[in-house]
């Protein structure tokens, strides 16, 4: 891991949640838990939070890790994280170079152990993938309307919802990319990108809205698995 960089990306100003990264889960801002987690498993020095929080900024100090402000044309709503991570590159690389960068959402604050090390032995056995994205399963029967209106549902829209397999997405708990020709971003576009799903199933959450935040509470009192994850 002493070549793996951590980066936690945490911009100010979220509209759905108002202050999501700094609200207070078991008494510490949310985005604490990532930093402690990313804090088990490499130096402080290789971790980096790029926001342009002031309050964020306190935080980091206080848990003695890098901090990178994000300018403000990288912290507007549809902002590219990819950019802010090229900019956390620029400053962080002068001192010290990396092979891989992790990147850890704050807002995905319950991960397996040992995520990352396992994200960089795939990279490392599965050369034609470039990039490394962690899935979870899901049970939604989704679709699409058609401009007229038509419902048209990816799977056979009489199938239980506990019966569709095969379906994934993204959990938010890490993402991971090889160092080399980051900053090309219309190849980065066109990189392979290896779905991990970890062997061990696990009760994840994407906080995107007040009902993620409900279901986190939910785990936290009636999941052990998962309150062994804030304990640190």
């Amino acid at each position: 891991m002493n070549k793996t960089l951590i980066l936690i990306p945490a911009r100010a100003g979220s509209k759905r949640v108002k202050n999501k990264n700094i609200r207070k889960v078991k008494n510490k801002p949310l985005i604490y838990w990532t930093i402690a987690y990313a804090k088990k498993y490499t130096n402080k020095e290789d971790i980096v939070v790029s926001s342009n929080s002031k309050i964020i900024k306190e935080i980091t100090e206080k848990e003695k890790i890098n901090f990178v402000k994000r300018p403000l044309n990288l912290s507007k709503d549809k902002s590219n994280v990819y950019f802010a991570m090229i900019h956390v590159l620029k400053k962080i690389e002068q001192t010290k170079k990396y092979d891989y960068i992790a990147l850890l959402q704050p807002t995905s604050p319950i991960r397996p152990k040992n995520l990352i090390n396992e994200g960089i032995k795939i990279l490392q056995k599965n050369k034609k993938f470039e990039n490394l994205v962690h899935l979870e399963k899901t049970h939604l029967n989704i679709g699409k309307v058609s401009r007229f209106n038509e419902w048209l549902p990816i799977n056979n829209d009489k199938i239980r919802t506990q019966d569709i397999v095969g379906q994934f997405r993204p959990s938010g708990c890490l993402f991971l990319y090889r160092r080399r020709d980051i900053e090309k971003y219309n190849k980065f576009n066109k990189r392979k990108v290896f779905g991990y799903i970890s062997k061990k199933t696990l009760d994840t959450v994407n906080i995107d809205n007040e009902e993620d935040f409900m279901k986190l509470e939910y785990l936290l009192k009636n999941n052990k698995s998962v309150k062994k994850f804030f304990t640190y």
